[in-house]
């Protein structure tokens, strides 16, 4: 090998392969030599040769289906190599498109929460612009918390009127303890998540926040989830309204109006016109509901005044 100049070995092994494998592709010798080394696991430095007339130095026939043998050898190793790196490339590109799509679902995901949470209606109870001492919001009642509620579908087309069938009251602390009595027993003995009506009016035109404008009352079924439900303070089977609680009202029912709680051509009832033969709100104010321009009298012969 010391003989034969580097490129004329590597021009005899080329032309060897093309002569003995027909339509083949040419690798190049370089490269097959250094895989073939690799796949031998040794490397050739130093041949000598002594007095040997089997060993022919130069361009030999003999030779030729050793190399074509070789560079086969070679050729195979180098194409098992690559198809093992084909593979490993196939499963890294299946990994990396499976973590692109687990990558998207995720972020999909949270992106469709945070805009929901952000996005979403906060469910909170809307407080009315009357500033007037006649006028009492539920910390101003010592109200409990209240245990939930539903938001009601504004605006609403009805306004129901009931009273407490309890003793009627005209001083400031004394309706306030009724109004907390109320709610302690609808949320103790009926269960409801608060107090029942969504206002209540005392004696003397006091007007106390109950559930709230924007907040789903419980005080007549079915109809809670449509209208606006007030609570007179009181038996009116033997108490007196005064003028005081009818105006007032009427002053918090057309801020109702204004801020688009209540339509602005909602009917009036008491509350035996809608359900039939029951006291509420007693007689003594279905005398006076004339008072509100939006009273509708239908059914009024419904009502038991006693």
């Amino acid at each position: 090998m010391s003989h034969l100049r580097r490129e004329e070995y590597e021009m005899t092994i080329v032309e060897a392969s093309n002569s003995a494998i027909d339509n083949e592709l040419v690798v190049n010798p370089r490269n097959l030599m250094r895989q073939a080394s690799a796949c031998y696991g040794q490397t050739i430095e130093e041949l000598n040769v002594i007095e040997s007339e089997d060993v022919h130095i130069g361009i030999s026939v003999i030779s030729v289906s050793q190399n074509v043998e070789n560079i086969e050898l070679a050729r195979g190793c180098a194409l098992g190599a690559e198809l093992v790196t084909n593979q490993r490339r196939k499963g890294v590109r299946c990994s990396i498109a499976v973590f692109l799509c687990w990558t998207l679902v995720i972020t999909g995901v949270l992106i469709y929460f945070v805009f929901y949470f952000a996005l979403a209606p906060k469910l909170s109870r809307m407080d009315l612009d009357i500033d007037e001492p006649w006028y009492f919001r539920r910390d101003q009642w010592y109200a409990n918390p209240d245990q939930g509620f539903e938001l009601l579908d504004l605006p609403v087309s009805l306004v129901l009127i009931g009273h407490s069938a309890l003793d009627f009251c005209t001083k400031i602390d004394e309706c306030k303890r009724k109004v907390l009595d109320i709610q302690e027993i609808h949320q103790l003995d009926s269960h409801f998540y608060d107090i029942g009506p969504n206002f209540l009016v005392g004696g003397n035109g006091y007007v106390f926040e109950g559930r709230g404008a924007n907040i789903m009352g419980a005080m007549i079924t079915y109809f809670n989830l449509k209208s606006i439900s007030i609570m007179f303070l009181g038996n009116y089977v033997y108490d007196k309204p005064t003028l005081a609680m009818f105006d007032n009202l009427s002053v918090l029912l057309q801020e109702l109006v204004n801020k688009r709680v209540l339509t602005t051509d909602y009917k009036l009832y008491g509350q035996c016109q809608v359900i039939g033969f029951v006291v509420p709100p007693g007689p003594n104010v279905m005398d006076n509901l004339y008072h509100f321009d939006h009273w509708d009298p239908t059914n009024k012969t419904f009502c038991i005044r006693s």
